[in-house]
């Protein structure tokens, strides 16, 4: 009898260690089916992410091989692509309302910023992100079960990256111009919390500022230059539009 019972407890002890060994293991393959439903809503076009890699004791995690496709109608190539992504999540709010990022750190991506005489590609991407500000739907649940806290990130880097401009006006139709480092605090802070699609926007402004002060850098051809990026930069920095007026000698 007694041996019957060790037995049965001995059972129950390996389930709950399969059991935690398979919650562990999972996390990452849910991460990854989470950020690519959520990504592809948000941005409107097709996110992809290699896997995910994350720890419940120490709070870090390595996204690798991020993919952001061009818009439709544009070329096949990826719009925003990087090979590792770093994060330390907060450990203590794994389990909260809202999930506090200490670091978020993104080295060497690759922008390509695909420029017509109609507009580009980075900002048919920031329109999609406005739009999905406005849709309460995306920030439910999605379709992997899993749902999709707020965000706060204390901090967040980007380093190294490279902006590719392509377009009819460049000699050979396509040039690289390094991207301004980046950093910003306290995202989500004063708001307790940012939707995935509001923290997506507060990320994605700074970085099409950067990529069009970086296009601004390389040999386009100035007319048709100003009339794509002065045509949607309503929302533009002033630092953008500055720059844009000293290169036509305008006041």
């Amino acid at each position: 009898m007694r041996r019957g019972l060790a037995i049965v407890l001995f059972l129950i002890v390996m389930l709950f260690v399969v059991a935690i060994v398979v919650v562990y293991t999972s996390i990452g393959s849910v991460i990854t089916t989470t950020i690519e439903e959520y990504g592809s809503a948000v941005t409107g076009t097709k996110v992809t992410l290699q896997e995910a890699n994350f720890s419940p004791v120490s709070g870090d995690a390595t996204l690798v091989r991020l993919s952001v496709n061009n818009p439709p109608d544009y070329s096949d190539n990826n719009a925003f692509y990087a090979a590792s992504i770093d994060m330390q999540i907060d450990p203590k709010t794994v389990g909260d309302e809202v999930l506090v990022i200490k670091r978020l750190k993104i080295d060497a991506p690759e922008i390509f910023y695909e420029i017509r005489p109609d507009g580009d590609n980075l900002r048919v991407l920031r329109a999609n992100i406005k739009a999905a500000i406005e849709n309460p739907h995306l920030n439910i649940r999605a379709k992997s079960g899993m749902f999709v806290k707020k965000f706060i990130v204390n901090d967040f880097y980007l380093t190294n990256g490279v902006v590719i401009v392509q377009s009819d006006d460049l000699t050979g139709k396509k040039a690289t111009a390094l991207l301004e480092p980046i950093h910003l605090e306290d995202l989500g802070k004063d708001e307790n919390g940012l939707t995935p699609a509001g923290l997506v926007d507060k990320i994605y402004r700074p970085i099409l500022k950067g990529a069009t002060l970086s296009a601004l850098s390389t040999d386009l051809n100035l007319s048709d230059q100003a009339q794509n990026i002065l045509r949607a930069a309503g929302d533009e920095t002033e630092e953008v539009l500055d720059r844009i007026k000293k290169l036509f000698g305008a006041d």
